[in-house]
């Protein structure tokens, strides 16, 4: 399992300066850490996440979403939306079954009624690889010094061996869903919602399928066509909406805030904030999504980041990666 998600994991990385001897700001560096092992440039395309298309729908919260956060988008209102589900990898063409392939993004938008706008990104993973953005690119570069002919233990097998936290990671299962309707989504990072009274509570939010999820076998994934997933979720909405519940678990004292490697208990409250409705698949996907994009930092009144860094560095280094796609 390891060496299959990790061979995948190599194919999106290559070999950059040492760490110590690169004092490019991060966001250059997240960028070009997974840019540079790409077997081929890809024009107009994500440098991860290439593969994914692009739908709308609509957000209405809960009654209890507005006890939690003046945000507009949490207010009972139906707000639009613009969703986007990809595979990780900057190979545009990959199959949906291709080990690389195996981390299934939902990243949306709320476009809310003052003219703002707030987004949150998420994969089908509760947690992530590594702890900070600088450990990301160490890890990265483990990788790819690990190709055929590397004296073992490989630089990656030892910076797994002891990054707990990763190994977690990369041994959960990650099985094929069925559809990207009935997989759940996680935003990983944690969040501080304010409501009228000014009152803040950290939350991690967590898209659950109102299908209820659904995998496929190892032998169906196996044998599954290259654009399954997109393919089905297109055919899924042309017969009648798509719906998920936004939930947030409610952080108590003490609970990690700034490591997105740490889940938090689950007796935490969970609340139900509202509905996600998927309607539409959006024509001309590929033309639209060149000029779309996902900030984890984009922040409204009601809806504040946490201390996590890889908030701020996410969105660096997607700053860097926006202009060279368009």
């Amino acid at each position: 399992m390891i060496s299959r998600f990790v061979a995948g994991l190599s194919l999106l990385v290559a070999a950059t300066p040492a760490l110590a001897q690169d004092t490019r700001p991060l966001g250059e560096r997240l960028y070009d850490v997974v840019v540079s092992g790409l077997p081929h440039t890809y024009p107009g395309y994500r440098a991860n996440h290439a593969k994914g298309g692009v739908f709308e729908g609509s957000f209405t919260a809960s009654p209890e979403a507005a006890s939690l956060s003046v945000s507009e988008h949490f207010q009972g209102k139906a707000v639009p939306m613009v969703i986007r589900y990809s595979n990780a990898g900057g190979i545009p063409d990959a199959a949906d079954n291709a080990p690389s392939a195996a981390i299934r993004a939902m990243a949306f938008t709320f476009n809310l009624p003052d003219g703002a706008s707030t987004d949150l990104m998420c994969i089908n993973m509760p947690v992530f690889v590594v702890r900070t953005p600088e450990e990301f690119i160490t890890f990265n570069k483990a990788a790819q010094a690990s190709g055929p002919g590397v004296a073992q233990p490989t630089p990656v097998a030892q910076y797994i061996a002891s990054h707990p936290e990763t190994k977690a990671f990369i041994t959960t299962p990650k099985p094929m869903p069925v559809s990207y309707g009935t997989q759940d989504y996680y935003a990983i990072h944690a969040y501080r919602l304010v409501n009228a009274a000014g009152e803040g509570h950290f939350v991690r939010f967590h898209v659950v399928p109102e299908a209820g999820r659904a995998f496929v076998s190892p032998e169906q994934a196996a044998a599954a066509a290259p654009n399954v997933l997109l393919d089905e979720m297109r055919g899924r909405v042309a017969k009648g909406p798509v719906a998920y519940h936004l939930m947030a678990q409610i952080a108590e004292p003490g609970d990690v805030t700034n490591d997105s490697t740490v889940s938090w208990p689950e007796s935490r409250k969970v609340v139900d904030l509202g509905t996600i409705t998927v309607t539409k698949a959006v024509a001309d996907s590929a033309t639209v999504e060149k000029k779309l994009g996902f900030l984890p930092n984009k922040v409204v009144a009601g809806l504040e980041m946490s201390d996590d860094p890889f908030l701020q560095a996410r969105a660096e280094a997607y700053g860097v990666a926006y202009p060279k796609r368009q």
